[in-house]
């Protein structure tokens, strides 16, 4: 146990929360709903971070469109 606290944890990435998912959700199909509340939290934190980078990246296609534009 102590070794997982050792670990160095870093940002949360997609990656990261797609593991996480997969995971829960095994784990919920194999617990039963206990687990339901968690499983579906992360979920929505994914989501949300999908919606962050789509808008991040919008952003900056706006941005690069602003720049290339001749008066």
């Amino acid at each position: 146990m102590s070794e997982w606290h050792q670990r160095d944890h870093g940002p949360i990435t997609e990656e990261k929360l797609v593991r996480a998912v997969h995971i829960l959700a095994d784990i919920v199909e194999t617990n039963g709903s206990a687990f339901r509340p968690l499983y579906q939290d992360v979920r929505q934190q994914l989501a949300d971070l999908r919606l962050r980078q789509q808008a991040a990246a919008a952003a900056k296609a706006g941005t690069a469109q602003g720049h290339t534009k001749v008066a």
